[in-house]
Parts: C-alpha cells; sequence; structure tokens
C-alpha cells in the first residue's frame, strides 16, 4: 500500500507542483523549487490519515474559492495556519480514481492561479 512519501510525490507530479517535507512529517505544496522560506509559495498540505486509510490536502478557502473549485472540496477547517479558514481533499491510498482525479483538478487550478 502507497505511503505519505510515494502519494505526494505522485500527486504533486499529477498537480505539477513541488513539494517539501516539513519539520511536522507532513508535506507542503509549493509553486517554486526552492527551500528559501517565504519564497516558496506554498499553497497546500498533505497529510497522512492512517486509521481512515485516506491522505487529507488542505488548502485554503479563499484560494479554493478563487480558483473555482471550493465545490470539490470534501469539508471545510477552521484554522488552517495563523486562523485562515481552509478546505480539504481527502484521497484513498494508492486511488487514481474519482477522489484522486478531483484533488488534482482542485490543486491544479489553485496552483495555476497567479
Amino acid at each position: 500500500m502507497e505511503n505519505l512519501d510515494e502519494f505526494v510525490n505522485r500527486f504533486s507530479k499529477s498537480v505539477g507542483s513541488y513539494y517539501h517535507q516539513c519539520d511536522s512529517g507532513i508535506f507542503s505544496l509549493k509553486k517554486v523549487n526552492t527551500d528559501i522560506r517565504g519564497a516558496q509559495r506554498v499553497f497546500a498540505w498533505v497529510e497522512e490519515r492512517q486509521t481512515k486509510g485516506l491522505f487529507k490536502v488542505g488548502t485554503y478557502y479563499h484560494l479554493a474559492e478563487e480558483a473555482g473549485v471550493i465545490d470539490l472540496a470534501d469539508g471545510e477547517k477552521s484554522n488552517m495556519n495563523w486562523g485562515i479558514p481552509g478546505v480539504f481533499y481527502n484521497v484513498k491510498k494508492s486511488s487514481t480514481r474519482e477522489d484522486f482525479q478531483k484533488a488534482v483538478k482542485a490543486l491544479r487550478a489553485i496552483f495555476l492561479l497567479k
């Protein structure tokens, strides 16, 4: 079964983004391939939900709204980072089906925002 590292590698390639492992063990998706803080343009985070057998991709609510993909979200997070509301997309482990495609579509649209 797919682990978090493998999923993030596959998912970021499908989105067209870069990724970085955070100290907390989750991964950030970023628009710029750099390790310089503040220059990465991070737009999402990926974490594993082992007890549920899925990966959770979170992003800011305002980015999903601006990209027109808010309706694809599986739920909302009230306190993502710095008290800013967020949304998330769930993908089952090793999935290539609808849940994976929906999350890729949403995050790709956000990635392409200027």
